[in-house]
């Protein structure tokens, strides 16, 4: 009982870090003339956001052993909700730029530590639900946005209403303690036997290990393109294909939705289809979804691309971290899962900056093309993946 009340604490949590993911892209059209700045510094906040995120991810190891899981997720949630309620009120890029770290740093330990105790203390299909219920964050965003830009209210009226939802699920996080505390006692892994933290391999015997550089391709690839969509897909539709900002951001909503469904869809079917199987399926409908975009130009068209685009994203994150002790066993899972997280930080920090700067030089019509590259890269990866790894089994 007591671990199930804190498996929806803890979902909730996951949604407020998903609330600000899908906010920059959405706003951005409006954001950066209002802040004076070239449209490609959107990429500047992205990577600032993902420096605080990974600082903070690796430092979540050292701070775990002295503090509480419940004291880290609350004050992490307390900082992104403090910086989201900065944004609201920020004039200037520099500044801009502090609060984006902030929100990285809370980000980063949310990210880490309910992964990591989710893992140790619940059964697999938790993990699937758990990354939808970002999914679920994600979405209210756009939407929100599209509301305030259709009734003539500024992108800031979306930072604070986000703002203010991260307070209220700081809140009911720092009531939920006696529940961390109960539900400690009686939660279970997915074996169905008590969670016993074990020492793991060194880094560098990670790093040896057959496949584990191509699953750290398989991440950064991901990674560079799903935040490469989220954050420039409604900048492309404004600048290239004529679309308004309040329809851009309507229409990119629509791709976060997309993702929920799908991550949904992957954790109930996962079981059944096979991680492998499922991975396959998501990346050739990334393939279409692309094309999709790239080719329709009516909004409800355009949403409808980018719906199933997003379907396509949904099942390859937590598929590839539930690959991870499959192929690399109990021994050397938790180290390569920590590389792959760190590879995918690298691939949100660099590649959509890039694509920024692509776009602001050649042109902005270049996302799909840019998609596809990275997704070819993904294809690679997850294929040479399985074919080093069963040769190893």
């Amino acid at each position: 009982m007591f671990s199930l009340l804190l498996l929806t604490v803890i979902y909730l949590a996951f949604i407020s870090l998903g609330l600000p993911d899908s906010m920059l892209g959405a706003t951005w059209p409006m954001m950066y003339q209002e802040l004076g700045v070239p449209v490609s510094y959107a990429g500047i906040i992205s990577a600032v956001v993902c420096i605080g995120t990974t600082v903070s991810s690796l430092l979540y190891a050292k701070a775990s052993a002295k503090i509480s899981t419940w004291s880290i997720t609350a004050v992490s949630v307390a900082l992104t909700a403090s910086s989201l309620l900065a944004y609201s009120q920020i004039h200037s890029f520099p500044v801009f730029i502090a609060a984006a770290l902030v929100l990285g740093i809370g980000a980063g330990a949310v990210d880490a530590g309910l992964n990591n105790y989710v893992a140790l203390h619940y059964r697999a299909r938790a993990m699937n639900f758990l990354h939808a219920f970002w999914g679920v964050g994600t979405l209210v965003g756009p939407f929100l946005l599209s509301y305030f830009f259709a009734h003539g209210f500024s992108w800031r009226y979306g930072y604070i209403t986000i703002g203010s939802l991260q307070a209220a699920i700081c809140i009911i996080i720092l009531l939920s303690r006696n529940l961390w505390r109960k539900a400690g006692e009686s939660t279970i892994t997915s074996s169905g036997e008590k969670p016993e933290i074990k020492e793991n391999a060194s880094l560098s015997a990670a790093l040896k290990q057959p496949g584990a550089k191509a699953a750290m391709l398989g991440f950064f690839s991901y990674c560079a393109f799903e935040q490469t969509s989220m954050l420039w897909v409604s900048t492309y539709l404004v600048s290239s294909k004529g679309f308004s900002e309040g329809s851009a951001a309507a229409a990119a909503g629509l791709l976060f939705w997309g993702i929920t469904t799908g991550r949904i869809v992957s954790g109930l079917l996962a079981d059944r289809v096979g991680a492998k199987r499922m991975i396959t399926a998501a990346q050739i409908s990334i393939a279409i979804g692309t094309v999709l975009v790239a080719i329709v130009t009516g909004g409800a068209a355009a949403g409808a691309s980018l719906f199933f685009l997003g379907m396509g994203f949904g099942p390859i994150y937590p598929m590839m971290l539930h690959q991870t002790p499959e192929y690399f066993g109990a021994e050397y899972s938790s180290r390569i899962m920590g590389l792959e997280m760190a590879s995918a930080y690298v691939g949100v920090a660099i590649l959509p900056a890039l694509f920024g700067i692509i776009g602001r030089s050649i042109s902005m019509s270049v996302y799909p093309l840019y998609i596809l590259i990275l997704l070819a890269l993904n294809v690679a990866a997850t294929e040479t993946k399985k074919r080093v790894c069963r040769k190893g089994m």
